[in-house]
């Protein structure tokens, strides 16, 4: 009876064991196929915001037209005279605004002219970008000459060659520029704040000042800043109208190139990896441990049989492992270059971005079932090679300098291991 017993208790565990890996089996395609439908749910979304997308090679809509709705546009010239009752994305050649828009302008071209008003942002990259209408949000943009004569509700990011602010445009934040030469004309209600060879000011300024400047620091006889004056240079400058400032002037002196290269010389202390960089590796280590640990909780058989079959197919692992984790930058490069595609760009960038992640950790499992089976035990429980594995890989990833090459290598390894997974759940 006891024979009989046991036999009955072990065919019953048998049982149970075979139907917690079948459910633990079944399990396994959920999470790349959940990937696939966020992918899916997520291109169908940035085509629903495409809808209007318009890819002639030039669109005019006319001034006595109103359009609802954003607008999409890829081509040669875009003109807006009439009333856009959305935002405006676009690359072209030559955009030309100069009727109302009601949100935000994400322009990219050539040249850019923006005449009309704007209730909300606008961003412009490109060669030349003239801005004599009012925009009620921020402006930020990238241009070789950036002249701007209008009302500016918030701040004005700018760089490029020349930044231009006219005698009738009023700025209510801030303005932060780099470029070789800036003008100040008009009113400013912030702060100006910037890094240039040449500035010029001769508009009206409430807030205060503090400049890097290389070669020139004027201010006109029409100047006015209401508050502090702080340049740093390498060379104390003489400015013309002093009196201009009705706050502090200041100099702070840039360093010069000697003292810039005997910084350069110096050695860090042997102390200082041990004082700033040893604890974050630390937090590192057990912030992977705790998600290998919950991986291996949720998918115990399932990472069991990946990672059997990568180690199985270790060059073919390596191989379409770096292939995936070099391609997927360059999609999304390519979704942000084609602009329309720019809302699933950033899905796909946080995406990439949890997947670094992910290979180091899927990594640091295959590196610790490997070390297992070199030393006699194939069979060990992924309770155990996973942690050392992870411990073994993130250590060896904060190793200076070296540590870059072990990085790509991990991360050539886990993407290998998710390519598997994907594989697998194909099949299944």
């Amino acid at each position: 009876m006891r024979f009989g017993t046991a036999m009955n208790d072990a065919g019953i565990k048998g049982q149970r064991d075979r139907g917690t890996k079948c459910r633990n089996r079944a399990l396994y395609p959920f999470l790349p196929r959940s990937l696939y439908a966020l992918a899916l749910f997520s291109s169908l979304f940035s085509l629903s915001l495409a809808a209007q997308f318009v890819g002639d090679p030039s669109y005019t809509l006319p001034a006595e037209e109103t359009r609802i709705g954003d607008l999409y546009f890829g081509g040669t010239m875009l003109r807006i005279d009439g009333r856009l009752d959305g935002s405006v994305l676009a690359g072209a050649q030559t955009i030309a605004i100069s009727g109302p828009v009601t949100r935000n302008l994400f322009l990219a071209a050539q040249n850019i002219e923006v005449t009309g008003a704007a209730a909300g942002d606008l961003v412009a990259l490109g060669a030349t970008l003239t801005v004599g209408g009012r925009i009620s949000g921020a402006i930020r943009a990238a241009a070789g000459a950036i002249y701007i004569n209008g009302g500016v509700g918030q701040d004005v990011l700018a760089g490029g060659a020349a930044v231009v602010i006219g005698k009738d445009a009023e700025v209510r934040g801030d303005i932060v520029a780099g470029c070789q030469k800036l003008e100040v004309n008009g009113i400013v209600r912030g702060d100006v704040k910037a890094v240039a060879n040449e500035i010029v000011i001769s508009g009206s300024i409430d807030g205060d000042v503090e400049v890097t400047v290389a070669n020139k620091l004027t201010l006109t006889p029409d100047a006015r800043v209401y508050g502090n004056l702080r340049y740093r240079s390498n060379k104390k400058i003489d400015i013309d109208n002093p009196d201009m400032v009705f706050g502090n002037i200041e100099f702070v002196q840039l360093p010069s190139p000697r003292e810039i290269d005997d910084i350069r010389q110096m050695k860090p202390r042997p102390g200082m990896f041990v004082t700033f960089f040893l604890p974050f590796t630390i937090l590192s280590i057990v912030g992977a441990l705790v998600v290998g640990f919950l991986l291996v909780a949720i998918w115990k058989y399932v990472l069991d049989e990946g990672i059997a079959r990568s180690l199985g197919h270790w060059r073919r692992t390596l191989g379409f492992g770096a292939i995936g984790f070099l391609i997927g930058p360059m999609s999304i490069l390519v979704a942000f270059a084609l602009i329309v595609t720019i809302p699933a760009g950033l899905i796909a960038a946080a995406a990439y971005l949890v997947c670094l992640y992910m290979a180091k950790v899927l990594a640091g499992m295959f590196t610790g079932r490997l070390l297992f089976r070199i030393f006699g035990s194939p069979d060990v429980s992924l309770w155990w090679a996973a942690p050392v594995g992870i411990a073994i890989v993130f250590g060896l990833c904060a190793i200076p300098y070296a540590g870059w090459v072990i990085w790509f290598v991990s991360m050539a390894v886990g993407f290998g291991v998710i390519a598997e997974l994907l594989g697998m759940s194909r099949t299944t």
